[in-house]
């Protein structure tokens, strides 16, 4: 490997080390505001959690948990590589 190719390289990593700190800090955050809709699903009366608020809830919570899901895939892959 010449020294062009790695000098790319070693760029390369940088930048996916960067990345990885930046989704990192979103995944904090969103695990940090899906547990206060949680708290606050969980806090609602049993009548307005099976209503249409509650299930607008429960549906955003559902989706946050996948995002979470995914960015932690997304972060282990970016470990795997450097």
């Amino acid at each position: 490997m010449n020294k062009q190719r790695r000098e790319k390289i070693r760029q390369l990593k940088t930048e996916i080390d960067l990345i990885k700190t930046d989704l990192k800090k979103v995944s904090s955050e969103l695990s940090s505001i899906l547990n206060e809709e949680q708290d606050a699903f969980d806090n609602m009366p049993e009548g307005l959690q099976s209503s249409y608020r509650g299930m607008c809830s429960e549906d955003a919570i559902d989706s946050m948990e996948e995002a979470s899901e995914k960015l932690d895939e997304v972060i282990e892959l970016l470990n795997d590589i450097v």
